[in-house]
């Protein structure tokens, strides 16, 4: 069994997650740790040492310490959501699932365990239950808008539109300015048909205090409305506001621009950076890449077609349950939930 971590390194631990998760220090935080007096017996001090192992890129050791602190706090949902969320990166989603259940038996109520298990949940594809854990918590929580913001989430998953709606509204009129709240909103709105509200919900969260790592996906979102009201001029100009992007769905809108200008050559170029991007369940494929230059027009236009109709699907796909997946252009994880991955 752990020992209790005593008081008097409290203060060393907060240092140390400070140096890594502020600073980005992690020879410090290393020479720091490697002073502690039986640091081995806290698991702190594995989890530490498993961040700074993986800002090294070292997967096993960083796995080796979560697992020991796991040992030491067996009922810990945090650890147990983290290492779910690795094995789930790793491919293994019979032995994430094993962890997600663990940590569901401990019946998470404080924010963080909560917050910190629902997006492991999301991520495993398991929104019935996420959803159950953030209903539970914004009853108790009515004010929290990272609460209901993730209960969003969770409902956009479960096709839940107008719950989702709901919960992101009240989101809004707890916090008018909450950049993530408003993106997420117009795009449930535009899901639902209501695409020229959508679009102002939209254009209200694109000004100075919209975080970068946001605007980009704003600009996609408002390419992809502006494509399917036939306004292709609007739609372009949204695109050229993105910098040095290579998603898929930018490329999917540059195709659909291209080939609407009957530029079908390059059209086709865009579209298949995007297929490439994607494979029939949303993951990277290695597909053999045909160079457009060499197919006749009317093959260059056929195969627009075909892969526009093709990624249609996929791309909604990615959009309502891929939160948390880099493919979307965005690191929603980062986004919407913000966990700190190792503390």
């Amino acid at each position: 069994m752990a020992s209790v971590l005593p008081g008097h390194l409290k203060s060393t631990f907060k240092q140390v997650r400070s140096l890594i998760v502020n600073e980005k220090n992690f020879p410090e935080a290393r020479r720091i740790l490697a002073g502690v007096p039986d640091g081995e017996l806290y698991a702190p001090y594995h989890v530490a040492m498993a961040a700074i192992a993986r800002s090294e890129s070292d997967a096993a050791v960083a796995m080796a310490h979560l697992e020991k602190a796991l040992s030491l706090t067996p009922e810990d949902i945090r650890l147990l959501s983290r290492i779910g969320k690795l094995r789930l990166q790793e491919g293994n989603k019979v032995l994430a699932q094993e962890y997600a259940s663990r940590a569901l038996l401990q019946k998470p109520t404080k924010k963080l365990d909560v917050t910190a298990l629902a997006s492991f949940l999301q991520q495993l594809g398991d929104a019935d239950n996420a959803a159950k854990i953030l209903r539970e918590a914004v009853l108790q929580n009515p004010n929290d808008t990272k609460l209901r913001r993730m209960l969003a989430i969770a409902q956009l998953q479960l096709g839940q539109l107008d719950e989702c709606e709901r919960n992101l509204n009240n989101c809004l009129r707890l916090d008018p300015k909450n950049h993530y709240s408003q993106i997420l909103l117009g795009e449930i709105l535009i899901a639902q048909g209501n695409k020229v509200r959508g679009l102002a919900v939209l254009r209200s969260a694109d000004n100075d205090e919209c975080p970068s790592k946001l605007k980009e996906r704003l600009s996609i979102d408002a390419a992809e409305c502006y494509i399917d009201l036939g306004e292709y001029s609007a739609a372009k100009d949204e695109l050229t506001r993105v910098q040095s992007s290579n998603s898929p769905r930018f490329n999917y809108c540059w195709g659909k621009i291209q080939y609407q200008d009957k530029d079908y050559e390059f059209a086709l170029s865009s579209l298949m950076s995007a297929s490439k991007s994607i494979g029939p369940d949303g993951d990277s494929t290695d597909a053999p890449i045909v160079d457009p230059s060499s197919l006749t027009k009317e093959d260059q236009q056929s195969r627009c077609e075909q892969l526009i109709h093709d990624l249609a699907g996929k791309l909604e796909k990615l959009k309502t349950t891929g939160y948390g997946s880099s493919q979307s252009g965005v690191n929603q994880s980062t986004i919407f939930d913000n966990n700190d991955d190792e503390f």
